[in-house]
């Protein structure tokens, strides 16, 4: 009994859910979020002594863009959002779900329903008909991405990348190089796992561990296309190569750091957020490659869960609390040193993607309320 409990105990440390059991009394649980939404779900939170690093956040008073609501998706807990082109994207949602749209989001259809126990949280669209989903199937503990060659027609088998654990989100830079970074480990620290020919079969994948101290990441991480990755969480840590190495220290926050963004290797971004013991979100913003950061220049009241950067100037943080029905965007054109409240979803807005052509661009935004309907917002035409 006892060697059960120290296992238990090693487990929630190496996972970030327990951070260490040294700290003072004057500790406050912090609570990013609770994951899965639908199902049995853990808490990522960790411990940290005195209050958050709150700042004065005054909006810059801006004319709101004038964002559209495209659709929304019945029983749909999105957590992934990727367009191949203007017309054609995919949805990755619990339950299994896979979504897919031939009119630039204006509706939608399954194309993958797999049901409890399997959770999509990524999906990355390399054209129109080569769509590559990653999650996890919570009965068993395996990590696993699926990929379909031909729109969504039909879809590979499970292949497994760990069986320990459940992975995140999937990105790839060109049709070789890919990245899958894990959500939670059950015997270890959290892995991260890279390809480098296209990732057909596990064999294609090797996994590595960023951090051996760390704990979990946000879903959104960074991969330029000369394979440059950031990611952050409990730590904030970066890659080189594609995830083959990783250097870490501690994350960008005070209390921890969730998505990560960078239009550059100069101009990068991080947001994160708590759901518990306040319902707050916050934004730094870094000019010189992650070698400074700034305090936080957005601070709201609810959690940022992404973020999206057209240009080093022009881009927009998203988020919200699927429990509390808040949530939104909110839009910076000077690199993230000020931001306005853009649009008031009153959803949890979790993943967006966009694409831009000269000086138009369209973005599309996606998340889930509160009675657990998946939403879709664009925003479209010439760039600030």
């Amino acid at each position: 009994m006892r060697s059960r409990l120290i296992s238990k105990f090693l487990i929630l440390i190496l996972t970030g859910l327990i951070v260490s059991a040294a700290f003072g009394s004057d500790n406050t649980r912090h609570v990013s979020a609770r994951t899965p939404v639908q199902g049995n779900s853990r808490e990522f939170a960790a411990e940290r002594s005195g209050p958050s690093a709150s700042t004065a956040f005054v909006p810059v008073p801006r004319v709101p863009h004038n964002w559209k609501k495209l659709a929304t998706l019945p029983g749909a807990v999105i957590h992934d959002i990727s367009f191949a082109t203007p017309k054609v994207g995919y949805i990755a949602a619990e339950a299994g779900q896979v979504w897919k749209t031939t009119n630039g989001g204006s509706t939608w259809s399954k194309v993958l329903n797999l049901s409890f126990p399997y959770y999509f949280y990524g999906v990355k669209a390399l054209t129109a008909t080569d769509v590559v989903v990653s999650g996890f199937n919570d009965s068993n503990f395996e990590g696993i991405i699926r990929w379909s060659h031909d729109g969504g027609s039909s879809w590979t088998s499970d292949i497994v990348l760990t069986t320990s654990g459940w992975c995140d989100r999937v990105r790839f830079t060109d049709s070789q190089h890919g990245l899958v970074l894990d959500q939670l480990n059950l015997n270890a620290p959290n892995a991260a796992h890279y390809t480098t020919d296209g990732g057909s079969g596990a064999s294609d994948w090797t996994a590595d561990v960023p951090d051996p101290n760390g704990g979990w990441f946000g879903n959104q991480f960074s991969i330029l296309s000369n394979q440059h990755v950031r990611t952050s969480g409990i730590t904030y840590c970066a890659s080189p190569d594609g995830g083959a190495t990783w250097t870490c220290g501690p994350p960008v926050d005070s209390v921890f750091d969730g998505p990560v963004f960078f239009a550059s290797d100069k101009a990068g971004w991080v947001g994160g957020g708590e759901i518990s013991p306040n319902v707050e979100g916050w934004v730094h913003r870094t000019t010189d490659g992650g070698k400074t950061w700034s305090g936080r220049t957005l601070d709201i009241g609810w959690p940022i869960r992404e973020i999206f950067f057209f240009t080093p100037n022009i881009g927009w943080a998203a988020g919200g609390n699927i429990y509390s029905g808040v949530g939104g965007m909110y839009f910076s054109n000077d690199g993230g040193q000020t931001w306005s409240e853009d649009v008031n979803t009153g959803a949890e807005m979790g993943s967006c993607d966009g694409g831009q052509i000269g000086t138009k661009g369209q973005i599309w935004c996606a998340g889930s309320d509160a009675s657990l309907n998946g939403v879709v917002y664009t925003l479209q035409g010439r760039l600030p």
